[in-house]
């Protein structure tokens, strides 16, 4: 019976959407607030066997979407810039139900740069590899019962996740505020001079 429950557990975690989260209340990571976001895709991006295609400029823009959506929540008080490399991916096609369903991947790396001092806090770029959420059809694999574009969503969403629990490890973030915020108009003159 314990075993069952731990599956139940397990299953609900991974059916679990992965902007989920979003709707709760944020909890900060540090000083971090979200300077620039860099999406790019290399040059030679991979595309795995029994795959979908999909450009480098819509695995920017969904990139770009996911990680926007999920790091605009933080206002801490100094900026990061995150620069976040797609390198290789597989997009489900329909498979043999049960036996070969394939599952859609994304693999990406991270670098993180602190921008008062722009020094590049990640030694080498972090690799992160994140698959398809379980749903309700992945039984038959996701090239059954998502599009392209859906499965895209979903990869990128995971990624901007797995990108803040990775992120939420780090040491960088507990320095002093840096971000200097400038009033909107300078203070209007009452017009009188004074003489001593």
């Amino acid at each position: 019976m314990r075993f069952v429950s731990v599956v139940l557990v397990l299953l609900s975690a991974a059916c679990a959407a992965p902007t989920r989260d979003l709707a709760e209340e944020t909890v900060p990571i540090g000083n971090f607030r979200l300077g620039q976001m860099v999406p790019r895709a290399e040059a030679q991006l991979a595309k795995g066997p029994l795959s979908r295609s999909a450009s480098r400029e819509e695995w920017m823009q969904a990139l770009d979407l996911a990680f926007k959506e999920r790091f605009s929540r933080f206002e801490g008080g100094s900026y990061y810039h995150l620069g976040i490399t797609a390198g290789g991916y597989v997009l489900a096609k329909p498979g043999i139900p049960f036996f070969a369903a394939p599952k859609s991947i994304l693999i990406f790396t991270v670098i993180v740069v602190e921008d008062h001092t722009g020094k590049v806090l990640t030694e080498e770029p972090h690799q992160i590899t994140v698959i398809e959420r379980l749903t309700g059809g992945s039984i038959l694999g996701s090239g059954f019962t998502r599009s392209r574009a859906q499965q895209m969503q979903d990869l990128a969403e995971q990624a901007a996740r797995k990108t803040e629990e990775w992120l939420r490890t780090q040491p960088w973030f507990d320095g002093p505020d840096t971000i200097v915020i400038l009033p909107d108009e300078a203070p209007e003159s009452s017009g009188q001079i004074t003489s001593e």
